[in-house]
C-alpha cells in the first residue's frame, strides 16, 4: 500500500533569492480545458493517486471531459458505460473514498474494477442542463489517502471545474446562436433547416471545437424511402409535404443546439453534440420512432465521433451504414 501523502511546509530560511522577489502576476487560464488539466495534474502530484478524471454523465454514457492519467490510457473525449463505473455506485450512495477496493465488495465487483483499480476517490457535481458529473481518481494500488486533508480540497476543485464547465457551455451556446444567425442564407427554402452549404460550414466549426476541447458528437443520416413514389403517384405537392414533415419531426426531436440539415432531395442529416456512443444510438432510435409515428418511412445510419475519428469520417460511415441498411431492405423485399 502506498503511504499517505502529506504536504511539506516550505522553510523560509531555505528560500532562494528569486523566491523572495515580488512574484509576477499569474495569467488566467484560457478556459475550462486548460484549467481542468492543471487542476487534475496538481491533484495527481499532491495526493499520490495516479489517475484523475472530470466526467459528465450522459444517459448511459460516461464522457471524460478532462483526464490526467498515465496508468489506464484514458483520454479526454473517451466514453464508457456509465452503469459499469464505480462513479455510478458512488452516486447511488456508496463511499466517496475507498483506499483499498478489496475491502469494499460492491466497488471491487464493478466491471470497471477489472481494469485493475486498487483505490478510488470521487465526488459528484451538478453540471449543465441538469446533468451530473464527477471528479474522481483511481489508482492501480491501494492508497492511504489523508481523507481529512484532501476530500474538502477535491470537493472545492470539483465545484470550481463544474462552474467553469457550465460557463463554457453557455459561452459555446451563445457562439453557436451567433454562427447560425450568420448562416441564415444557407437554409433550405422549403423546410427552413440548413442546406448542404450550411451543413458543411457548421460541420467544420463543430469539428474544430471537438479538436480544441476534446468533446464528442454523433451524426445520424436519414434517407426517405418513398419520396419518388409519392411524387409519381400523388404529385410533387404531396412530396413537398413529406419533406417538410420530415424536417419538422427531426427539428422537434433533437435539441436546439444540435444541427439538422437537408442535403438535397430525400437526404437529411443530424449532428448531435456532446453524446457518447450509447446515447447516440438512443437518440437515433428516438428519431426513427418520431418519423415512423409521423408516417415518414426512412432509413437511418449513425456513427460516433470520438478521439480517433473526426466528424467527416463519422458522416461518411453513417452514410455507408444507411446505404447498407437500405440495400438490406431491398434484398429482403425481393
Amino acid at each position: 500500500m502506498k503511504p499517505a501523502i502529506f504536504l511539506r511546509q516550505p522553510d523560509p530560511a531555505m528560500s532562494s533569492p528569486s523566491e523572495t522577489r515580488s512574484p509576477s502576476p499569474l495569467p488566467p487560464f484560457g478556459g475550462f480545458r486548460e484549467a481542468a488539466q492543471a487542476c487534475l495534474a496538481m491533484l495527481r502530484e499532491r495526493t499520490g493517486v495516479d489517475a484523475w478524471f472530470f466526467s459528465r454523465g450522459d444517459g448511459k454514457d460516461w464522457l471524460v471531459l478532462a483526464a490526467s492519467d498515465d496508468c489506464y490510457g484514458v483520454r479526454s473525449g473517451d466514453a464508457f458505460q456509465w452503469e459499469d463505473s464505480i462513479n455510478s455506485l458512488m452516486l447511488d450512495g456508496g463511499p466517496r473514498v475507498v483506499p483499498d477496493l478489496r475491502a469494499h465488495e460492491p466497488y471491487a465487483a464493478a466491471p470497471a474494477a477489472r481494469r485493475g483499480i486498487g483505490a478510488y476517490l470521487g465526488v459528484p457535481v451538478q453540471l449543465d442542463h441538469g446533468a451530473v458529473g464527477t471528479l474522481c481518481a483511481i489508482d492501480p494500488q491501494p492508497v492511504a489517502v489523508d481523507v481529512g486533508r484532501w476530500l474538502p480540497i477535491v470537493q472545492l476543485c470539483a465545484q470550481m471545474l463544474a462552474t467553469l464547465w457550465c460557463h463554457d457551455v453557455n459561452l459555446k451556446e451563445t457562439q453557436r446562436r451567433a454562427e447560425r444567425a450568420e448562416l441564415e442564407a444557407t437554409t433550405d427554402p422549403m423546410t427552413g433547416i440548413f442546406n448542404r452549404r450550411g451543413w458543411r460550414e457548421l460541420l467544420a466549426l463543430e469539428e474544430q471545437r471537438c479538436r480544441d476541447e476534446h468533446t464528442t458528437a454523433g451524426i445520424v443520416v436519414v434517407d426517405l424511402d418513398h419520396l419518388k413514389q409519392t411524387n409519381d403517384s400523388q404529385g410533387h405537392v404531396a412530396g413537398d409535404a413529406l419533406i417538410q414533415r420530415t424536417a419538422h419531426e427531426l427539428s422537434r426531436t433533437v435539441r436546439a443546439t444540435d444541427v439538422v440539415a437537408r442535403l438535397g432531395g430525400d437526404e437529411f442529416v443530424v449532428l448531435i453534440l456532446g453524446v457518447g456512443p450509447t446515447e447516440l444510438a438512443r437518440q437515433a432510435a428516438r428519431i426513427e420512432q418520431a418519423l415512423r409515428e409521423a408516417g415518414v418511412a426512412a432509413t437511418l445510419g449513425y456513427s460516433w465521433r470520438g478521439p480517433d475519428r473526426d466528424l467527416g469520417e463519422a458522416y461518411r460511415e453513417a452514410d455507408l451504414l444507411m446505404l447498407d441498411a437500405k440495400r438490406g431492405r431491398h434484398r429482403d423485399a425481393s
